[in-house]
């Protein structure tokens, strides 16, 4: 959805349209022509591109839940539906492939028909039907597709599965992953994706995008054809890129859930393929999944996460957020929330009304307004949700204060930021000064090396005025710096500016380099 979808105002237009009948007929023969293509290179995985005119498709802000598509084909459906019509959510996360790697429904794609990946009997007999009265009740549809976690396509093209180093499949207890390296395997879960447009869904969500975990022991075991010396999280980015090129023209956003940990690590540090930048800049929605029940001990100083709630939210999507703050156009930060009683934690606690609401307050204080609830089992307490009018009203509250007080969604003010910089500057917390500094020559690695390599310290620093520039504010400030033996002091005037919801801060050249350690800053010019 980061590009035009086919028909749509300023795509193959001519600057003196010809008649409307010449001019559909030949965009109808471009359409029966690309077909034609599509289906000699994609073969079993064809799908066909959507008809010309498609209906509009305006981004929502979602307050969703999920369900299981054995819940959207039992009788209790109804109950959901009602539930949902006298509160705040207004989306539902439908699995059409789940962790099983069966289809909820029935396919018509030549590869899905020929291994027969469906449950029997479909729990969704009229997929298409089910979506129109979704859509007619205002509720906003989203297509979960578990990607790389598929045991059933794994037993039925096991040339295309993660392979065990002794010989034969790889399995996790007993289940086949299928391998991500693989290329057909990416066209297999994009045609389901392809599909899942054409049938109605406004949104595809690709879930387990990554490799196994515990990669050490796994990695011991197993081995994957076809990887030439990729790495898991370089091809994890190419698949991303793949996918979005390839549904670029099916109107459908698209959106990648992840493990809620890679917000707060950096780089791939659990080596199954996830880098929080990497599905940033590619996706148009990034779901963080944030249950406190998947923290460890002592994760953000709590012996038990999971009793901390509210917490446990703040802290991980305070981390996510930051990581957004340096990303040009980065995908928008709708994280899933826990709905269910993490009963194996020693110390865990009951998740009823009370504990879903505390989560989505949470995240609701950080600006973020979206959500998605998961209960494996499809409960959720009607308890927690406001009416859609109050959770309109309570967010767009927020939204007013949090501006009448000039905070940023990290609840600070400009000269706080400025202040938070140069400190994690003192200390050479390079996480949170790449956060809030504007700088573009550098990613997140190549600022912790140049930071940890600075031989300049800021000694003491004092925000002596801060005025309103526009959207922007100006920050005179007095530094003390030193370098060797060596003391400067400088006056100095930064820009402040919000940037991906984040205020940041432009420092002066004169800064930089004396922060670097060069002799002759003094003589550098100072930039606006």
């Amino acid at each position: 959805m980061r590009v035009n979808p086919v028909g749509s105002p300023g795509e193959d237009e001519e600057e003196d349209p010809a008649d409307p009948e010449e001019e559909y007929q030949r965009r109808l023969e471009e359409w029966e022509r690309r077909n034609e293509e599509l289906r000699e290179q994609l073969g079993p995985f064809y799908v066909p591109l959507p008809p010309l005119d498609q209906p509009e498709n305006p981004p929502a802000k979602i307050r969703g839940i999920y369900l299981t598509g054995h819940t959207v084909g039992h009788s209790r459906y109804q109950e959901i539906l009602k539930m949902i019509e006298g509160t705040e959510i207004n989306a539902v996360v439908i699995d059409i492939k789940d962790d099983h790697g069966l289809m909820s429904y029935q396919s018509n794609i030549e590869i899905i028909k020929e291994i027969d990946a469906h449950y029997q009997p479909v729990p969704i007999t009229d997929i298409k039907a089910t979506l129109e009265d979704l859509h007619k009740r205002g509720i906003y549809t989203i297509a979960r597709i578990v990607v790389f976690k598929d045991p059933y396509l794994a037993r039925a093209k096991p040339e295309w599965a993660i392979q065990k180093k002794g010989g034969g499949l790889w399995t996790e207890k007993g289940v086949a992953w299928i391998n991500p390296y693989q290329k057909e395997v990416w066209d297999y879960n994009i045609a389901i994706a392809k599909e899942a447009a054409l049938m109605g869904f406004r949104e595809v969500q690709f879930d387990y995008i990554r490799f196994p975990e515990n990669a050490a022991k796994v990695d011991r075991e197993a081995y994957y054809p076809g990887s030439n010396g990729v790495s898991k999280a370089e091809n994890i980015a190419a698949f991303l890129d793949y996918a979005m090129e390839q549904l670029k023209d099916y109107n459908v956003y698209v959106a990648c859930d992840v493990f809620g940990v890679i917000a707060t690590t950096w780089g791939d540090s659990d080596n199954i393929g996830q880098i929080w930048e990497d599905f940033a800049t590619r996706v148009d929605y990034q779901k963080p999944m944030i249950y406190p029940s998947h923290y460890g001990r002592g994760y953000f100083g709590y012996e038990v996460p999971d009793a901390h709630p509210a917490g446990t939210v703040t802290r991980a999507l305070t981390d996510a957020i930051k990581r957004n703050a340096p990303i040009k156009d980065p995908a928008i930060i709708r994280p899933w929330l826990q709905s269910f009683t993490a009963t194996w934690i020693l110390g865990h606690i009951p998740y009823g009304a009370k504990e879903v609401r505390q989560q989505i307050d949470a995240a609701l204080a950080l600006g973020i307004e979206e959500y998605i609830l998961w209960s494996p089992v499809n409960k959720y307490p009607a308890g927690a949700f406001l009416s859609a009018e109050e959770a309109d009203r309570r967010a767009a509250q927020m939204r007013q204060e949090r501006e009448q007080k000039g905070l940023d969604w990290l609840n600070r003010t400009g000269r706080q930021a400025a202040e938070s910089y140069l400190e994690a500057v003192q200390k050479k917390d390079w996480r949170e000064a790449y956060a809030l500094e504007i700088q573009r020559r550098r990613d997140g690695n190549q600022y912790r090396d140049w930071l940890n390599a600075t031989r300049g310290k800021v000694k003491e620093y004092t925000i002596t005025a801060v005025e309103k520039e526009g959207s922007a504010l100006r920050l005179s400030l007095k530094l003390v710096m030193t370098s060797g033996e060596e003391e400067r002091i400088l006056e100095e005037q930064w820009t402040v500016s919000m940037e991906n919801h984040v205020w940041r801060v432009k420092p002066s050249s004169r800064f930089l380099e004396l922060l670097e350690g060069k002799a002759k800053a003094e003589e550098t010019e100072q930039q606006d």
